[in-house]
């Protein structure tokens, strides 16, 4: 769910502001959580062409050369189909193979025997 959450969030309000919400709100997060976050929020921004300013650059870059093929309805059948793929396969690494360290010094879960 937290994934949904944040794919969610990064299309509304784009990736940057929801991480930077995420950080005030769970400053203590374990470094698994944020290691999700990272990669949910930057892989979500291609759910949409609203949801990546990239995207948006090179759909007004287009636009400036006459090119007014790259919208929304160009971009979503390749778009939405990838970006769920990839969170998927990318969650599923996550939860399995375990990209980050098992505890966190800040929250004091480390074994120091």
């Amino acid at each position: 769910w937290f994934v949904m959450i944040i794919t969610i969030l990064s299309n509304i309000a784009s990736n940057v502001p929801v991480v930077q919400m995420l950080a005030a709100t769970f400053p203590y997060a374990t470094p698994y959580d944020w290691m999700q976050v990272s990669f949910s929020a930057t892989v979500a921004g291609n759910l949409t062409m609203l949801g990546s300013a990239a995207n948006m650059i090179v759909a007004f870059q287009a636009a400036k050369v006459g090119d007014r093929t790259f919208t929304s309805e160009r971009h979503a059948p390749f778009g939405i189909p990838s970006t769920l793929l990839s969170l998927y396969i990318g969650t599923f690494l996550l939860a399995t193979i375990h990209f980050s360290p098992e505890c966190s010094e800040k929250l004091g879960d480390c074994d120091d025997a």
